[in-house]
């Protein structure tokens, strides 16, 4: 693969032409079977972090924006903040958490607990905060000063990617995923490390929330 490269105004290299697919090795085995699971449900990008926000488990079902983001220098380095402050937050608050990265993606974070301990994150993100009727070329315009030093601006594929990401246009649809994080939380502790089928924890979930994936 040609590595076609570029340099921003502060002289950082950063690389255009592939995503954070072909540098990170994604996790297999069954916490992250359970994530996948998840991800069809739900729609949307799913990760288990530590409380530094570095990733745990992560399986990039969605393929969307946020791996060619991620898979630039300086995309990489903006996003391991953002997951940074968001770690250092949950573990002040221990409570739901949704905020906005740099690009303008939501996400959303739950405390993962073992024994009473918080010893992690389930991460739900690149999420757009917009309708359905979302036009790529509107967020991007928005967002173009960003999108230009990461040299993503003009990148097809890039573009392309975000026909994967899934949208929650207002606050209900909003608090509801985050609703549905939360209490996925309560269950993975017993699907990962005790003996719960996913059949089972489907069971128990939709019994409690029959809409569980819709918005």
């Amino acid at each position: 693969m040609i590595d076609n490269r570029e340099t921003n105004l502060d002289n950082e290299e950063i690389t255009t032409d592939i995503t954070v697919n072909s540098k990170v090795k994604f996790n297999a085995g069954k916490v992250a079977e359970l994530l996948r699971k998840l991800e069809k449900i739900l729609g949307v990008s799913l990760s288990i972090r530590s409380t530094t926000g570095e990733v745990v488990c992560k399986t990039d079902y969605c393929y969307g924006p946020c791996s060619y983001i991620r898979g630039t220098d300086i995309g990489c380095k903006r996003c391991r903040k953002v997951y940074s402050n968001i770690g250092k937050k949950m573990l002040m608050r221990k409570v739901p958490y949704a905020c906005f990265c740099y690009c303008g993606f939501l996400i959303f974070a739950v405390p993962l607990n073992f024994r009473g301990e918080m010893i992690g994150l389930l991460v739900g993100s690149q999420i757009i905060p917009v309708s359905s009727d979302f036009s790529v070329s509107d967020f991007c315009d928005k967002y173009k000063r960003g999108l230009k030093a990461l040299g993503l601006n003009n990148n097809k594929d890039f573009l392309e990617s975000f026909k994967k990401v899934k949208t929650l246009d207002n606050n209900k649809q909003r608090l509801k995923f985050l609703y549905y994080l939360e209490e996925v939380s309560k269950h993975f502790e017993s699907m990962a490390l005790d003996e719960k089928t996913w059949n089972a924890f489907l069971r128990e979930i939709k019994a409690s929330i029959p809409e569980f994936g819709n918005f």
